[in-house]
């Protein structure tokens, strides 16, 4: 298969999913009144089109991640639209930085009742045995060790709070299978996976729901990093059921319902948001 440059790339991937995308609006539905809810990785792709959904809910917002610059750029069109939002900065591979935030955020807005743990980092790779320490080091320390990270100083809040709460971890398809190149994000997504159900077991009559979010082929910038590796884009488009990449937009639903108590049964699942992918 010829390879793709990855600008020509990029922007056929950006054009097909905005295609697909339709006018009709989504219901006026305040769901996430009242609350407050933290996001990391919030200051692009999938992290920032949550953190919008969820003020456009009614959430009070702390807006996470590594990018000072982008991250208030999130909490002004948050506030510009009449939301209420504030950002602290975190590396989740320190354990410290995420205690930090934490103890930040439920300072800044009383308490933190809905967290989207959604920072992540990966890279397209060779096979296997030509990968190194550093490489796994790298990618586990933010994808594994962040999520356990955020995930115990948040149901220590929770905890304290005596109030529940809602967890979501965002996963992947990967998560679910292999799609080649990939195998340490893939080892990675999978763990994030096991750590929710483990997790949402063990915190249940807290009232403390974990669920994780599994997107699929979304245009992203992480996505966009992998550009430049992808060969053959309608052939990705054919395996895809409902023949179109996803926005991050498209995640929102998803993410708000597992944080709302329209979920207020479930717990330990995974919703795939991913146009079929994994049912083809």
């Amino acid at each position: 298969m010829a390879r793709w440059d990855s600008r020509l790339w990029w922007n056929t991937f950006t054009q097909l999913a905005k295609n697909r995308r339709n006018a009709a609006g989504v219901m006026e539905m305040r769901l996430l009144e009242g609350k407050v809810a933290l996001v990391t990785g919030a200051t692009s792709g999938i992290g920032k089109a949550v953190a919008i959904g969820f003020a456009e809910h009614g959430a009070t917002v702390i807006v996470a991640g590594r990018r000072e610059a982008e991250g208030r750029t999130v909490v002004e069109t948050i506030r510009a639209a009449g939301g209420t939002a504030d950002f602290v900065g975190v590396d989740v591979s320190d354990a410290d930085q995420v205690e930090r935030l934490i103890s930040r955020g439920a300072a800044l807005f009383g308490e933190i009742n809905i967290a989207f743990n959604n920072a992540g980092i990966g890279s397209s790779s060779p096979r296997l045995a030509d990968l190194n320490l550093d490489d796994f080091d790298r990618i586990f320390n933010t994808n594994v060790k962040g999520t356990f990270s955020c995930l115990k100083f948040e149901i220590s809040q929770m905890l304290k709070q005596g109030k529940g709460g809602a967890i979501i971890n965002t996963t992947s398809i990967e998560a679910h299978s292999a799609l080649g190149g990939s195998s340490i994000y893939t080892a990675s997504k999978h763990a994030i996976l096991g750590f929710t159900k483990a997790a949402a077991v063990d915190y249940a009559r807290d009232n403390i729901r974990i669920n994780a979010l599994s997107p699929g082929m979304v245009v992203t910038p992480l996505a966009k990093a992998w550009g430049g590796e992808a060969t053959d884009i309608p052939a990705v488009l054919r395996r895809i059921p409902m023949g179109a990449f996803g926005m991050p937009e498209d995640m929102v639903g998803s993410a708000v319902f597992l944080a709302s108590d329209l979920s207020r049964y479930t717990t330990g699942s995974v919703v795939t948001a991913d146009g079929g992918y994994l049912a083809h």
